[in-house]
């Protein structure tokens, strides 16, 4: 089961092994490094997501560049 959505500083603090990453902006407009770090995560429509393990330091990088644009969840 998935919790509420929350910020990813949020998320972090309860140290969780995978969080859920929902991609909730239109890629329009944004800086190109951000679309293509999207791109890269696999989140190129809004209302996507992904499980991301929080273990994995680049992906973790990647998620952080663009958080502005992502939501969060974590596992229970």
């Amino acid at each position: 089961m998935w919790s509420n959505v929350m910020t990813l500083s949020d998320v972090l603090k309860q140290n969780p092994k995978k969080i859920k990453v929902v991609l909730k902006k239109s890629l329009i407009g944004k800086i190109p490094n951000h679309r293509a770090t999207l791109k890269a995560l696999g989140l190129t429509k809004i209302g996507r997501a992904k499980i991301i393990e929080t273990q994995n330091k680049a992906l973790m990088g990647m998620v952080q560049k663009v958080d502005y644009m992502l939501d969060f969840e974590v596992e229970e």
